[in-house]
């Protein structure tokens, strides 16, 4: 019975800590453009002019990988020209130093994984 007990416990901090992870598009772009200021030098006109491209950018985000009625390759492919937009945006407010260094940031920048759901295995789809 401890064992059972102890092992609800551990599943429900675990699925907690799941959540907490998630946090607000407010905070991802905040985050983002922490990362921008201090890689790019931004001033405080570029930071509020990225901040705000970047939050438009999370809120999208979210829209594309929560529609449900788009394959993963459609949503894939729709993060990855939101993408291009966002970094044109953001390119033109920078000066000639600082586009340098911005590409720098977007070679090095990890690319995105869409979600997806679990596809049916045989057995599940009667196969």
């Amino acid at each position: 019975m401890k064992k059972l007990i102890l092992t609800g416990i551990g599943f429900i901090l675990a699925m907690g800590l799941t959540f907490a992870q998630q946090g607000s598009p407010e905070d991802a772009a905040a985050k983002a453009t922490t990362e921008l200021v201090q890689k790019l030098h931004l001033n405080d006109e570029q930071k509020t002019a990225v901040s705000t491209i970047l939050l438009d950018q999370v809120k999208a985000e979210q829209t594309i990988v929560k529609d449900t009625g788009s394959s993963a390759q459609a949503k894939s492919e729709a993060l990855n020209k939101l993408q291009t937009e966002v970094d044109t945006k953001v390119s033109q407010l920078l000066t000639e130093d600082q586009k340098s260094l911005y590409q720098k940031v977007i070679t090095e920048r990890p690319a995105k994984a869409v979600p997806t759901a679990a596809e049916p295995t045989k057995t599940e789809s009667g196969q």
